[in-house]
């Protein structure tokens, strides 16, 4: 039980990530502390020992926790504590935590001993009860000795305590406090160059060939990495005489290893021990070593020695500067039809977006422009299929390139990490006349379609379910929530129905799922759906009113689904009819591509971001086309403030409960003509 509470407690303040306080990034990392305060002789990294006490019981005894401490500086005598990804070993589990965070963390004493001054913070968790968190320290010639002591008060019973405590000590090894994670900077094929691989090993007949292209690094966690299988020559026991080639070289690679940032810049790769199996008659049992460094430019250097019965060979690799990502680092685009600058999105699922803005009065023509793409170093862009070289791409419609590394594009290959490029015109008005393709696909069952203009829907979500019909039991087949309605109130029009989508034994597969119409987009997060729905677009004038035209028929059986968090359940209420939801909500950001409101929080009234809401209140059955036009009521002691920044999200749904996974599958909602007015 005391193992499962030591690791609850501590995923739990990997969750709440400890903010006492927060600085702005841009006082923290401060290099050297130059005009601070006390802070010049705390502020650095730290190489550490943590010893781990459970009530006093000294998970750790046998070996100390060798693990970096980073000190930012908040302010002339306050600083940021940070213990990234956390981990322990408990009777041989291993119990990754996570980062460890915590501010505002106030200096005394002068340079001769700098006193971390005890901090405390109260974490109130839903299962574990009430958490106490102190930390304390000091710095001392540059070594510091900190305490990190939490407490539970166990949810049956408050004066029931659980304690753990984490002892520090360190030296301080570099006045930077760079606590990034380079493992994913440094992932990729590094290629062998002439001259790049040597041995000390000259017998008779040897010939060092293998590795004859390159070593591949991967991505393992926080500054954690390993290196892919590859081959090294190796030299044959005389007494096997002439065996096949494969028996002349050993396949080595590591498993998980550190890489730590230097004081010069460079980075080391902690050392692998590895062995390979004798094959009779045909190889000797090896053992092997690894370790390493990458320089500033990203020359990796390897140290590699294989040790046989008869043999005993040292090894070094020098590879050129990697060449292997296929990311997109950066898009501009100079033309004046764009009300910011493009942002780069990428979802925790793996999708990536271009997300453009475009000013009230674009027109689709003026949306086919030239970006300017900059890729990782080697990378080559494919558009539609061809390699891109700079040309006109319409954004008025979504659009998809594909960014392939240098080594995939040497093995033919045309596609790689893809990133749809997706474009709002800041009108705040659709009239529902154009719909396009979303997904690039063959199978019928699965294509879906959506108006153009920065507008989407819950089809995506669907797409998802169809997609893991094996789990979510929603066959491909099964219609998709949003349509394109050929006959509208004029011209074109939404259709949104709301689903039995089956509500599978997972929890986050919903019983019931509501169609959906938003301006923003639509990325995919699965461990909380409602979170895939990024509302809104920025707004730069203040909203007066909401109109459009709607019809709606509730459907017959209405289910509430009691707790969110289970989707999977919904119970019938006889008592309860259907109704659709036809909102549009201002709200205050701070940045913004990357603040927005979603399913979770659009229609919290406690949410202080949101400033005024024009609904819908008494939307209901309507069998002809009835028109609404609804003023923003702004919240009391609140208006527009042109200095601020807002984002405007016009949301409609065919259950407005939908948000809570809870209404009556078949309710069908056509929308048109929605506008806001300024």
């Amino acid at each position: 039980m005391r193992k499962n509470l030591f690791y609850y407690l501590f995923a739990v303040l990997c969750t709440a990530t400890l903010f006492t306080s927060c600085s702005d990034d841009d006082k923290n990392g401060n290099n050297g502390g130059e005009g601070l305060g006390l802070n010049s002789f705390v502020v650095g990294t730290y190489n550490s020992q943590l010893k781990v006490f459970l009530e006093g019981v000294d998970l750790t005894e046998s070996a100390p926790i060798s693990q970096r401490i980073y000190v930012k500086s908040e302010d002339e005598n306050k600083v940021m504590v940070s213990l990234r990804n956390f981990a322990i070993d408990i009777a041989g589990t291993p119990f990754t935590v996570g980062d460890i965070v915590v501010g505002g963390v106030v200096l005394e004493g002068d340079a001769s001993q700098v006193v971390l001054q005890e901090t405390k913070a109260t974490i109130q968790h839903a299962d574990l009860g009430t958490l106490d968190i102190t930390v304390s320290g000091n710095v001392v010639a540059e070594k510091v000795n900190m305490t990190i002591n939490v407490v539970q008060h166990m949810p049956e019973d408050p004066s029931t305590t659980m304690n753990i405590e984490v002892k520090v000590t360190g030296t301080r090894i570099s006045t930077e406090a760079d606590d990034a994670d380079y493992s994913t900077v440094f992932a990729g094929w590094y290629p062998r160059t002439e001259n790049g691989f040597t041995c000390d090993y000259t017998g008779e007949g040897f010939e060092l060939t293998e590795p004859s292209k390159g070593i591949t690094m991967v991505a393992k966690g926080y500054n954690k990495i390993s290196i892919s299988s590859f081959n090294v020559s190796f030299p044959v026991k005389p007494e096997f005489g002439s065996v096949i080639s494969s028996y002349k070289y050993r396949s080595l690679k590591t498993e998980e290893v550190t890489i730590e940032k230097q004081a010069d810049g460079s980075f080391s790769i902690g050392e692998y021990k590895g062995s390979i199996a004798a094959v009779a008659n045909k190889r000797e049992a090896v053992e092997y070593t690894i370790s390493g460094s990458i320089s500033s430019d990203k020359e990796m250097t390897l140290k590699i020695n294989i040790k046989s019965e008869t043999y005993n060979v040292n090894y070094t690799f020098v590879s050129g500067v990697l060449k292997t990502g296929k990311e997109l680092l950066d898009v501009t685009i100079n033309e004046d039809i764009l009300a910011y600058k493009p942002s780069i999105v990428t979802s925790s699922m793996g999708g990536n977006w271009i997300i453009l803005y475009a000013k009230p009065d674009a027109q689709a023509e003026q949306l086919k422009i030239v970006p300017k793409l900059v890729v990782s170093d080697g990378a080559k862009v494919f558009y539609n299929g061809e390699l891109y070289n700079g040309g006109v791409i319409d954004c008025s419609k979504t659009q998809r390139i594909n960014i392939v590394s240098e080594k995939d594009y040497s093995e033919g290959k045309t596609t790689g990490e893809e990133y749809i490029i997706s474009c709002g015109i800041l009108n705040f008005a659709t009239d529902l006349e154009q719909w396009e393709l979303k997904n690039n696909t063959d199978d019928e069952d699965m294509k879906y379609y959506e108006p153009i203009g920065g507008w989407t829907t819950s089809n995506p979500g669907v797409e998802y379910l169809k997609s893991m019909s094996f789990f979510t039991k929603y066959d491909k087949t099964k219609p998709y929530a949003v349509h394109e309605a050929a006959v509208g109130y004029s011209g074109k029009a939404a259709k949104l129905t709301t689903l039995n989508s089956s509500g599978s034994t997972l929890g986050m597969v919903p019983y019931v799922t509501s169609g959906s119409l938003f301006n923003g987009v639509f990325i995919t997060e699965i461990s909380n759906t409602l979170k895939s729905t990024r509302f809104g677009q920025p707004c730069d004038r203040e909203p007066k009113t909401f109109s459009g035209v709607y019809k709606y028929t509730a459907g017959e059986k209405y289910y509430v689904c009691p707790d969110p968090k289970k989707a999977n359940v919904a119970n019938l209420d006889e008592s309860k009819t259907d109704a659709p939801a036809m909102n549009a909500v201002l709200y205050e950001v701070s940045d913004y591509m990357t603040d927005y409101l979603d399913g979770t929080n659009l229609l919290d009234p406690d949410n202080d971001k949101i400033v005024a809401i024009a609904s819908v209140k008494d939307a209901g059955e309507k069998a002809e086309w009835t028109s609404f036009n609804v003023s923003f009521e702004w919240k009391k002691g609140i208006s527009w403030n042109a200095s601020k920044k807002y984002k405007l999200a016009i949301v409609c749904s065919s259950s407005k409960d939908g948000d809570k996974f809870s209404g009556a599958p078949g309710s069908t909602l056509y929308i048109d003509d929605l506008k806001v007015s300024f």
